[in-house]
């Protein structure tokens, strides 16, 4: 199996997409969650946050490859 078929399979996977919504609302529930003063956690929370969406946008682009060398070869 290709990368591009395992990102496409992972990204299908409902056990991978409810953990990755899960980490996310536990972070966002930090960010919104803390007190006004507790500014340390909320960065903390939304490097987590943004390190989970980069992660989840990569398999995306992953698995969208093949797509873009389909519609790469048919402009050439």
């Amino acid at each position: 199996m290709s990368k591009v078929d395992r990102a496409k399979t992972l990204l299908r996977d409902e056990f991978f997409i409810e953990m990755m919504d899960a980490q996310k609302d536990l972070y966002k529930n930090i960010i919104f969650g803390s007190a006004e003063d507790d500014i340390d956690s909320r960065e903390r929370a939304l490097i987590k946050l943004r390190a989970i969406e980069e992660f989840e946008a990569s398999f995306q682009s992953l698995a969208q490859q093949g797509e873009i060398e389909k519609k790469r070869f048919k402009v050439f």
